[in-house]
This record gives C-alpha cells, sequence and structure tokens, in this order.
C-alpha cells in the first residue's frame, strides 16, 4: 500500500524540509513535483520519468532541462522537447552567446527569449490536446516563472487542462515548492518528491505513471 496523502494545499518550506519524500498520495497522482538543490539530478530523474511514461503509452509534451559542460564548468542550458526530438538553448553564459534574443537573467547567465517562447508553445499545444495519456513537462519552475514569465504561461494552461485527465511534472529548487504549489486548486492530487532519493523507484511505484 502507497503510504502518505494528497496535498490539499501549499505548505511552509520548514515541513517540506523535514521529510524526504515529502507526501505520497494513496490516489493515483496528477502532478508530481521533484524538488532538490542545484546538481541535485532533478532533470536527470524527469528525464527517467519521461522515457517510462513513453514506455506506457503516453503522448509527452513539454521541455527537458540539460546541462551543457565545459569540463568541469556550467556554461548553459539546453532544452530537450520530447515530443519532437529537438534541442534549444535555453540559458547559456554572458560569455557564450549573444544576440537579440538573449536576455539578462541573474548573475553571469542570460536567457533566450525565443526557446522559452517555442516552450512555452509547446505546453499550450500539449494543455489543448490533454486526455488521460497525455503527460507533460516543465522543467523547471524557476526564477522566471515565479515572476510569471518563462514557462509559467503554458504550465497554467496545463494546470487547467489536468481536469481532464493527463500528468503534469515540474523539477524545482527547494526553495520554490511552495511557489509551484500554490498554482493548484485544493482538490487537485499532487505528489512532491525529492529527486535524489535513494528509493525514488520504491517510493514512487505507480502513484504517477
Amino acid at each position: 500500500m502507497i503510504k502518505g496523502r494528497v496535498v490539499k494545499k501549499s505548505l511552509p518550506l520548514e515541513r517540506l524540509k523535514k521529510k524526504n519524500t515529502i507526501m505520497y498520495s494513496r490516489l493515483n497522482s496528477s502532478v508530481l513535483i521533484l524538488y532538490g538543490p542545484i546538481g541535485s539530478g532533478k532533470s536527470g530523474r524527469a528525464e527517467q520519468i519521461v522515457n517510462r511514461a513513453i514506455v506506457n503509452g503516453y503522448d509527452v509534451y513539454g521541455v527537458i532541462s540539460r546541462r551543457v559542460l565545459r569540463g568541469n564548468d556550467t556554461i548553459g542550458y539546453n532544452g530537450f522537447f520530447p515530443q519532437t526530438g529537438n534541442t534549444h538553448q535555453m540559458v547559456y553564459r554572458d560569455t557564450e552567446v549573444s544576440g537579440t534574443n538573449w536576455k539578462p537573467l541573474r548573475g553571469p547567465y542570460l536567457y533566450n527569449e525565443t526557446s522559452f517562447q517555442t516552450a512555452c508553445e509547446d505546453l499550450i499545444k500539449a494543455a489543448y490536446l490533454m486526455n488521460t495519456k497525455t503527460m507533460v513537462v516543465a522543467d523547471e519552475f524557476g526564477y522566471l516563472e515565479e515572476r510569471g514569465f518563462g514557462l509559467y504561461l503554458g504550465i497554467i494552461k496545463v494546470v487547467e487542462a489536468l481536469k481532464g485527465g493527463g500528468k503534469l511534472l515540474i523539477p524545482c529548487r527547494t526553495e520554490k515548492v511552495d511557489s509551484v504549489l500554490k498554482m493548484f486548486q485544493p482538490e487537485t492530487r499532487i505528489l512532491v518528491m525529492e529527486a535524489e532519493r535513494k528509493d525514488f523507484w520504491d517510493s514512487l511505484r505507480d502513484s504517477f505513471i
């Protein structure tokens, strides 16, 4: 038996930190929030879940963030689009890219406005096609999304469409969990899990995909 309960509302961050895996749903959850610090494997775990969803017959939309390294240094992040197999530059250091599509993000990083628009459009498309065999991944909910930019509009459209069925996977940093939870109605079945949990798959079981 899957232990735990449905997340009904946003929880204080202090309570989230007290649990390795925050909540499990007894029901089949519509939303899975993967959390952890930078470099904790959130995107890698998201890609594993996407692959599992494809094997189980889901149509997968959205974007997965892939870190770009030069040696041991992170120089940027590409967005991988599971539906098309395409890859777009999303966020890069200002020493690596140039052009009018690149806008200031934080510190030395720039984000590609056109790539984020493409990702957002893919999320909106998924929202219109949503059914019980659709899964959407929005990697990740971060600085831009918390302020209503980036992938935010597309995520909201998918959230609204969940009442018709389907799944939504959102990786985010630990401090963003409360902001993600605020997007959902109290009745939404949400599972919140730490991405780097050692017994992740035994804990997840079949409660999401």
